[in-house]
């Protein structure tokens, strides 16, 4: 059986072994405390800037309350757009028997979506809107079309996957956070594997044409932009009683510790994965 097959069953087979019912899976607390870490301080939007030492840590706390708010709101509004865009194509991607993992990848995302939405509205009374995927449709071939939703979904993926990582082994997470961290971080490790395989399936297809690398890059350069603002929610900051909160999106944004981030923990994976496949994107510390 060609590799690619091989390893895609291997997935669906570790989602079967592992399924977990999410709806019956946490113990949900009835509150969870304003004085305790809700997102580990070191992946606060203001980590590594002059911010993070001039703020006490009442401030860096309820900056973090929000921020895990904003965090698992990005989870939940881009996993809905996810469930959609791949129900989509799922009977018209080139993925032949691969395409049997989707339907694990859908059940497993659309539960994810009801605990971070549950989440937000439990304990932060809201979710936050976001139109971070949602990207002006260009006419193309089913190929480039297809080859470019999984690869923004891969781009999302990828830089929550950072996010729980942080937040599940950072002792000072509220240990109920912690939880959720690590759960999705087990679920999203699968997606991100089935994600980078079928990537190269289809590239070959998607890429034909001199200039096909260069415009696919461009594309996903502005999904890579849109992805990192999404990041820096104005509302969260307002939120966590921060006045002027576009200008501090603005600097941090700019903020060359910042790009620094972005473009090894959060994208160095991704980015090496589109330059193996003939894809360079974009380095923002240039």
């Amino acid at each position: 059986m060609n590799n690619f097959f091989t390893r895609v069953d291997n997935l669906s087979r570790l989602s079967v072994e592992k399924h977990n019912v999410a709806f019956s899976l946490f113990d949900w607390p009835a509150h969870i405390a304003e004085d305790t870490w809700w997102q580990s301080p070191d992946v606060l939007s203001i980590a590594l800037t002059d911010h993070i030492e001039q703020w006490d840590e009442a401030q860096l706390i309820k900056l973090a309350k929000w921020e895990c708010i904003n965090s698992f709101s990005l989870n939940y509004t881009g996993e809905l757009e996810l469930i959609q865009e791949v129900s989509r194509i799922l009977d018209k991607v080139a993925l032949s028997d691969a395409r049997e993992y989707l339907y694990h990848l859908i059940d497993e995302e659309n539960q994810h979506m009801w605990y971070f939405q549950k989440f937000c509205r439990a304990y932060g009374g809201k979710v936050y809107p976001n139109k971070k995927f949602q990207i002006e449709k260009q006419l193309m071939s089913p190929a480039k079309e297809h080859f470019l939703v999984f690869a923004r979904i891969l781009i999302f993926e990828e830089i929550g996957h950072y996010y729980n990582i942080q937040n599940a082994r950072d002792s000072r997470v509220h240990p109920f956070v912690r939880e959720i961290n690590e759960a999705h971080y087990k679920d999203e490790s699968r997606h991100i594997a089935y994600g980078r395989q079928v990537l190269e399936h289809l590239a070959k297809d998607a890429i034909t044409d001199e200039g096909d690398a260069l415009w696919l890059g461009q594309q996903l350069d502005k999904s890579i932009a849109i992805n990192i603002a999404a990041l820096y929610n104005p509302q969260a900051y307002r939120d966590a009683g921060i006045t002027k909160g576009m200008a501090l999106r603005e600097s941090l944004l700019n903020h060359p510790n910042r790009i620094e981030l972005h473009e090894t923990k959060l994208l160095g994976s991704f980015k090496r994965h589109a330059e193996r496949l003939g894809i360079t994107l974009t380095d923002t510390r240039k």
